[in-house]
């Protein structure tokens, strides 16, 4: 019996170590958005209204309901919450099991957040003999974006980001103030974007697999591409390095075809080429967005 309970629980002690391995192994790449920063640019009046809005939490959201990072916070009243948690546990008013070492996971790529441009209000205009105006609200935003990597402290992309939103022209006895929903709309715009932009620079759209002139690529319906969206086609291929620096620049890419986004799956996207050879391309081939013609 106790040769019977010495098997059981060496068995037990592995599945428990098989359990954390695999934990270790699907670990998620760890990101943080930092504090906004305003420039001094954005009048006083709209940066305090930025300032004061769910821009942060937005682009919290969207990263984490991306499904592929795992998000921490770097805001300054929630690290100064959990330092006080953290204190707490390591008092004797906490449970013996509750201690905590004091120590947070760092982040691998830090998301800091600009506002440059920001504009948010309502137009309007009398409408002639009468007592009544008509109104317009409008918001827009213009963001610039670096992603930092932690472990070096450099830049590893930068990119600006554009959104607006402005509602149908409605009548209305006064003037009135801008309606939130714009405000809203605009913010949530942004961060989709940026979310999606964060994802692309970390884990880039590639090919699964090709079938004929279809190709399957990692990204499902949560990844904010729609049917008919259209994508250039790249072949990875040599790393380039900076001689002086040591710095990794990325990789030569060679542009071999294009596709549109014909059907959307729960993890992955199907796309069929509309110019190029498909014969040619191969799992691992880049997916990326025309860069628009300036």
């Amino acid at each position: 019996m106790r040769k019977l309970t010495a098997i059981l629980f060496s068995i037990l002690i592995l599945a428990c170590c098989a359990d954390q391995s695999f934990a270790n192994a699907v670990q998620k790449y760890r990101v943080a958005v930092s504090d906004l920063v305003i420039s001094p640019g954005v009048p006083e009046k709209q940066a305090s209204i930025v300032r004061n809005s769910s821009l942060i939490a937005d682009i919290e959201n969207a990263i984490r309901n991306g499904r592929k990072f795992e998000l921490l916070t770097r805001r300054g009243a929630a690290m100064q919450a959990i330092r006080q948690e953290q204190e707490f546990a390591k008092s004797g008013l906490a449970a013996a099991d509750a201690a905590a070492e004091g120590q947070m996971s760092n982040a691998q790529s830090l998301v800091q957040v600009e506002v440059t441009q920001f504009s948010f209000g309502r137009s309007s205009s009398r409408v002639p003999n009468t007592e009544k105006y008509r109104v317009s609200d409008y918001c827009r935003i213009e963001l610039s974006v670096q992603i930092i990597d932690t472990s070096r402290g450099s830049v590893s992309a930068s990119f600006p980001i554009k959104a607006s939103t402005t509602s149908g022209t409605a009548m209305a006895n006064r003037i009135g103030s801008a309606s939130s929903a714009v405000l809203d709309q605009t913010l949530e715009k942004a961060a989709g974007t940026l979310a999606n932009m964060l994802s692309d620079t970390v884990f880039p759209i590639q090919v699964l697999t090709v079938k004929g002139k279809r190709l399957w690529v990692n990204r499902g319906n949560d990844s904010g591409l729609h049917v008919g969206d259209v994508f250039d086609i790249f072949e990875p291929g040599e790393e380039l390095v900076d001689p002086q620096t040591g710095e990794s620049l990325g990789s030569t890419e060679t542009e071999v075809g294009k596709a549109r986004v014909v059907r959307i799956n729960p993890k992955v996207t199907i796309v069929e080429m509309t110019d190029g050879d498909p014969s040619y391309i191969q799992p691992g081939f880049i997916l990326r967005a025309p860069v628009p013609a300036k």
